[in-house]
């Protein structure tokens, strides 16, 4: 009887012990499991905005080096997140594409001297100040992408400052060209009052800001002919008012 008695008290024990070791161990596969999908969705979170960061910078740039730091900073993350969910089917044609981004980039001819300079104008030139600051913001972006690669050891001291320098100038170039091609398409509208300011506006990011030398005479030039054509917009509206 004292015999069954000390067993029952023993199996007890044993019950209890287990059923405590189980409780623990449920627990930390339960925090190990939100730990992960915390993770996942910071790691989604980040995906989603580098690809945006990407897909703004090629409307209006074709910078090899810059796209290649960034698609490889997307591709680390998609690595990452292919490790903590193995069974997303899609993430392996991603990370095939950010690998073979850059050398398509690469690849692809470009075109040269003038030619080359008037597709920049044209990407950068947007046509409205919502784009232009939505623009503006994702080459912010990239710089903090950039930067926080370097932090980590992936990108070396020299990419980050030229990188730093090309899409610091990339920010002003779309800013200028922006403010001229809205310029331009206020006078073809006749919509002659937004015209002086969209012109101070590039005359002041090409006071102090890093387009210098030719580039600058020219958005300078161009500048001084549009005042010019609003001048004689103005004086002909004049004259038809006068006559009627």
């Amino acid at each position: 009887m004292a015999f069954a008695s000390l067993y029952m008290i023993v199996f007890l024990l044993l019950m209890m012990i287990g059923s405590v070791v189980f409780a623990r161990y449920a627990q930390e596969r339960q925090e190990n499991d939100v730990i992960r999908l915390y993770r996942l969705a910071a790691l989604d979170r980040r995906r989603n905005e580098t690809r945006s960061v990407i897909r703004a910078l090629q409307e209006v740039d074709d910078n090899p080096e810059t796209l290649r730091i960034l698609n490889q900073a997307l591709k680390a993350d998609l690595v990452r997140i292919q490790k903590l969910d193995p069974g997303r089917a899609d993430i392996e044609q991603e990370i095939r594409q950010a690998g073979a981004a850059p050398a398509a980039e690469n690849k692809g001819e470009k075109p040269a001297g003038e030619a080359r300079g008037a597709r920049s104008d044209k990407r950068t030139s947007l046509s409205n100040e919502r784009d232009v600051q939505r623009v503006r913001q994702q080459i912010v972006e990239a710089m903090a992408i950039i930067r926080r690669l370097y932090q980590a050891n992936q990108v070396r001291a020299e990419q980050l400052e030229s990188t730093a320098r090309h899409l610091g100038t990339l920010s002003v170039v779309v800013a200028v060209n922006s403010a001229i091609h809205m310029a331009e398409l206020a006078l073809s509208d006749s919509q002659f009052g937004k015209v002086p300011a969209l012109l101070r506006m590039a005359e002041g990011y090409l006071a102090n800001g890093p387009i210098q030398g030719r580039e600058k005479a020219e958005k300078l030039e161009q500048i001084r002919k549009l005042r010019e054509s609003l001048e004689q917009a103005r004086n002909a509206g004049g004259m038809r008012f006068a006559t009627e």
